[in-house]
C-alpha cells in the first residue's frame, strides 16, 4: 500500500507503485515514475522525466531530475534513469541529461551516494559505486562498476573512471583512471598503482591480481618505449592479454576520452 504524508505534493500524473512511501514535505513532479519499495524520507524533490527503480532510499533535501546546470542546454524533456537499491543521502543532487549530448543521465543499481554528492547531466554510472561526501561528477562522466570516489573529490567533464577504481579524498581527476586504478593523496596527482584492497574485497583470485600487476608494470614502465608501443606489446603477450582483468585494462586504454589516460607520476 502506498503511503503519502499529507504535507507531500504529488502531481496527479506521477506514477507510483503500490508500496512507495513518501514522507513529509516531499515534491514529486508530473513525469516521475517511482518503483516499488522506494522510500522518500522527507523534504525530497524529484522532478523532470525521472524514473526510479525498486527499493531506492532517498534522504532529506536530495534533489533528483532537475534541469542540467548547463548554459547552452535547455532540455525539459531530458531524462534521468535510476536503477534499484540505491541510497541517496542528504543534499545529493542528480540532474537529467542535456541536449548537447544524448539527453539522458543513467544511474545503475546498489550505489551509495553520501551527503552532498553530485551527479551532473549526461553522466553514466554503473553498479555498486560509492561516492563519498561532496564528491562531484561534472557532465558526461562515466563511472564503472565498483568504483569508489572519495570525499571532496571532483571529476572533470567527459572523464572516465574505470571499473573498481579507487579515488581518494580531495583529488581533482582530469584524466581517465584505468580499471582497478588507484589515485590518492591530493589534487591532480598521477596514477598511484592498483586498487589491491578493492580487488581483494571483490573476491578476485590472488593469481589473477598478480597477472594484472604484471600487466600494469609492463604498460606504465616509461623506460620501455612509448605508451603505444607498450600497449601493443601487452596485446601481443597472450600470458597477460588473455587474463580477463588485463583484457578490461587493454580495452579501456584503447578507447580514451578526450582527456586521455592518467599516467603515473614521474
Amino acid at each position: 500500500m502506498t503511503k503519502i504524508h499529507p504535507t507531500a505534493l504529488i502531481d496527479t500524473h506521477a506514477e507510483l507503485d503500490e508500496d512507495v512511501e513518501i514522507g513529509p514535505y516531499c515534491t514529486v513532479g508530473a513525469h516521475v515514475r517511482i518503483g516499488s519499495g522506494t522510500r522518500l524520507i522527507s523534504h525530497v524533490v524529484i522532478d523532470g522525466y525521472t524514473t526510479l527503480g525498486k527499493r531506492n532510499l532517498i534522504y532529506p533535501f536530495a534533489a533528483l531530475g532537475l534541469l542540467a546546470q548547463h548554459k547552452r542546454s535547455h532540455a525539459p524533456d531530458a531524462l534521468l534513469t535510476i536503477g534499484d537499491d540505491n541510497i541517496f543521502r542528504e543534499h545529493t543532487t542528480a540532474h537529467v541529461g542535456s541536449d548537447v549530448d544524448h539527453k539522458i543521465t543513467r544511474i545503475g543499481h546498489r550505489n551509495l551516494f553520501l551527503v552532498a554528492s553530485h551527479i551532473a547531466h549526461d553522466c553514466v554510472l554503473g553498479d555498486d559505486i560509492v561516492m563519498s561526501n561532496n564528491a562531484t561528477l561534472a557532465g558526461h562522466v562515466h563511472v564503472g562498476n565498483h568504483a569508489t570516489i572519495g570525499g571532496l573529490s571532483a571529476i572533470l567533464q567527459f572523464t572516465r573512471i574505470g571499473e573498481g577504481a579507487m579515488i581518494g579524498g580531495m583529488c581533482g581527476i582530469v584524466r581517465d583512471v584505468i580499471p582497478y586504478g588507484l589515485v590518492m593523496g591530493g589534487p591532480r596527482l598521477g596514477l598511484g598503482g592498483l586498487n589491491l584492497i578493492g580487488l581483494q574485497r571483490m573476491g578476485i583470485d590472488k593469481a589473477e591480481i598478480l597477472t594484472l600487476q604484471q600487466a600494469y608494470k609492463a604498460l606504465f614502465n616509461k623506460a620501455e618505449g612509448t605508451f603505444a608501443e607498450r600497449l601493443q606489446q601487452l596485446q601481443e603477450n597472450p600470458s597477460l592479454s588473455q587474463n580477463a582483468l588485463v583484457a578490461k585494462l587493454i580495452d579501456f586504454v584503447q578507447h580514451p576520452s578526450r582527456n586521455n589516460i592518467l599516467q603515473p607520476e614521474g
